[in-house]
């Protein structure tokens, strides 16, 4: 049950965010011709106050500003086409027919009288007279039209009726049931709007404190994607306030930007863009530093070529994802604690007095909606950023060399996007080497059920999770891979997942990639060497060590083990490369070329040598089984935070992978790892 409502929300946020970009696209234009409405830009330049100028920018600034008044309608349509499995098209047809079907029947029964709705907002949408619930109309019409085209649109029926049956049937059962739902709304709305109303007077009269829950909240929802559906509830619904009968923060800001004094626009602006800025255009910039400054130098290259692109997405257009995915999974707690200096960001816009609204955080709405705006206090971002940079950057880099945590890339990295740009011969356009691998590392075709996109990341739906294979989607150049659910995948992309997602789908539609898909999947190795454990006890994947430079195998791939005899053996015949001085730790290279670390427990290394009873020395050369090091432990139980011995390969090649052999209970000498060269 709770994968499924995680799954149903997940696609609620992808579905909005169709509607929620144009919105922003309309936005820039809307700050723009604004801008240059304003008395002051236009005395400042007054070739502007011409008639032809001035025609035009009017025009524009007319056009961009009535898509805010069509929200429902694209929700409606949106919704509908976001959640439909198939035929999508015929999902989206049917969306608008059941909004206005609804629209119809609520003015209906207003004008029966049968009750005093007077109490309710009534408006003209669309021609007609009738209830405004603002965007919450369209929403329920999306996802009533999904729930039916989904259960009704490969319906058949008898011969003589069978025209009826299918696609058409959709569009027959969603008029049916908006129309009943439309006559019953007006009845039950006024009780429902008072709830809404009433949260939100709740949030918005908790002061500071409810806006840095929000701003808290938005930030931890990334990994999820439920953040798309907060913020629309914020942004459309009178969750985010209510002003002259408008509702949700950024339609009341875009729609009276230029008929209200600016200074009324601060209840709604403090849940918008403003909160952002401090840590987009600061914060997360001064942490990409942090990460390059603390990656080793044989990796800085493929890092810094990372990092910049994640800073060009964030401080130009307000994308942080690239950014975040490179550090959310291999250090959790800074993902806390971003998340946190985000909600005091959104706090402490609002208590300045900011009034910078739209839904980026970045320079360009920066610009376009404080700088240009007078009266926006704009330049309290800066006075707040600034701090933010020197917190973020000292934070992270104390954090990662601390727990000596590297951010990882693949050597793919480099060539995605060429490989993107190129068909391989003999395929049709879009079945490019990435995409084959996307589709392998997705468990094959057979495994994918949908495959859909946001701004950043690939949403999967799938039959199997179990066939996920997530080193094959890392190789792609994937940020971060998220499970929402036991069917539902979202591998993050960053930009460039627009691109990728075009190349699967084109590739899921050409027969002829199949077969290349299961070459892919079905690769063997060319050679294979077999790492024996050095102790008896307890075998795990190197994910489980409980330290996270371990875990996340960012000294090397391998195996952990927790040992139940104090005896460690050399794992195949080798040289002792060195014994660390505090002899917790033994570099090996086994005659056949494989660097190791045999490191015992975690932490061992504050035990100053106590405890390890090393026999061997520097250079010496030994045979599998020999005794290399005795330990005591009762003694390290007792005083190391655990015992567990991540057992490593530190040179591993990009065509070489480690497959656990052996998991659970196993003896010294006995396989533990293979290494596959491929």
């Amino acid at each position: 049950m709770k994968s499924k409502i995680m799954k149903f929300f997940s696609d609620l946020g992808r579905s909005l965010m169709m509607p929620v970009a144009a919105l922003a696209a309309c936005g820039i234009i809307l700050g723009i011709t604004s801008a240059l409405l304003k008395t002051q830009v236009q005395d400042a330049v007054p070739f502007l106050t011409a008639s032809v100028p001035l025609f035009i920018i009017t025009t524009l600034n007319k056009v961009s500003g009535i898509v805010f008044t069509l929200l429902p309608v694209l929700f409606a349509i949106s919704i509908a086409f976001g959640l439909a499995k198939e035929d999508k098209g015929v999902a989206a047809f049917a969306g608008f027919i059941g909004y206005y079907t609804f629209l119809v029947a609520s003015s209906c029964m207003i004008s029966t009288g049968i009750m005093d709705f007077s109490a309710m907002k009534i408006s003209n949408i669309l021609g007609v007279d009738t209830v405004d619930m603002g965007a919450l109309a369209g929403i329920m019409a999306g996802l009533v039209t999904a729930k039916l085209h989904n259960k009704y649109h490969k319906v058949q029926f008898p011969a003589a009726i069978a025209f009826y049956g299918g696609k058409r049937f959709v569009a027959l059962v969603v008029l049916v049931s908006m129309t009943v739902i439309g006559l019953v709304m007006p009845l039950i709305w006024a009780p429902i709007s008072v709830g809404i109303d009433g949260l939100g007077r709740i949030i918005r009269s908790s002061g500071a404190f409810g806006v840095f829950i929000f701003g808290t909240l938005e930030r931890l929802l990334i990994p999820t994607g439920l953040h798309h559906v907060l913020n629309s509830l914020f942004r459309t619904t009178a969750i985010g306030g209510t002003y002259h009968g408008v509702e949700g923060c950024l339609n009341i800001f875009l729609q009276f930007l230029d008929q209200a004094p600016l200074s009324d626009m601060k209840p709604y602006t403090q849940f918008l863009g403003q909160g952002k800025m401090p840590y987009m255009l600061f914060g997360l910039p001064a942490a990409a530093l942090a990460i390059y400054r603390t990656t080793p130098q044989d990796k800085k290259a493929k890092v810094k070529a990372l990092m910049i692109a994640g800073v060009a997405a964030c401080f130009v257009s307000g994308i942080t994802e690239p950014l975040e995915f490179s550090f959310m999974f291999i250090a959790p707690a800074l993902f806390v604690f971003h998340a946190i200096m985000g909600g005091i960001s959104f706090m402490l816009m609002s208590l300045l007095g900011v009034i910078v609204g739209n839904t980026g955080g970045g320079f360009i709405d920066f610009l376009l909606w404080g700088v240009f705006q007078p009266g926006s206090h704009w330049y309290w971002v800066i006075v707040v950023g600034i701090p933010y940079a020197f917190i973020y950057y000292f934070v992270f880099k104390w954090y990662l060399s601390r727990k000596k945590i590297v951010v990882s890339v693949s050597d793919d990295d480099d060539s995605d996007a060429k490989s993107d740009e190129k068909t391989n011969e003999g395929k049709k356009s879009g079945s490019n080497k990435t995409a084959l691998q996307v589709i392998a590392g997705l468990g094959g075709m057979a495994n994918i059920v949908v495959v859909n996109n946001c701004i950043s990341r690939l949403r999967v739906d799938v039959k199997d999770m179990s066939l996920i294979d997530e080193e094959t989607l890392k190789k792609t150049g994937s940020l971060g891979i998220v499970k929402t659910s036991d069917t539902h995948i979202q591998v993050v992309y960053g930009p460039k997942v627009e691109k990728i997602a075009d190349a699967v789908r084109a590739a899921l539609n050409d027969k002829d990639c199949a077969a290349e898909v299961e070459k892919v999947r079905d690769e063997k190795p060319k050679s294979t060497v077999i790492i024996s454990s050095p102790m008896t006890g307890l075998a795990e994947n190197l994910s489980k060590a409980p330290d996270e430079a371990f875990a996340n195998k960012l000294m090397g791939d391998g195996a952990v083990v927790t040992p139940k005899d104090g005896t460690v053996v050399a794992p195949d015949d080798g040289t002792v490369l060195f014994v660390f001085d505090k002899k917790h730790a033994i570099g090996f290279a086994t005659d056949s070329g494989v660097s190791m670390i045999i490191h015992v427990g975690i932490d061992t290394v504050k035990l100053d040598g106590k405890g390890f009873d090393v026999k061997v020395e520097t250079g010496a050369h030994v045979n599998k089984g020999d005794v290399l090091m005795q330990l005591d432990l009762d003694f390290l139980r007792e005083n190391a935070p655990s015992i567990a011995s991540p057992v490593i390969c530190t040179e591993l090649k990009e065509n070489q992978s480690i497959r656990l052999i052996n998991e659970g209970e196993i003896k010294a000498g006995e396989p533990l790892f293979a290494i596959d060269t491929y």
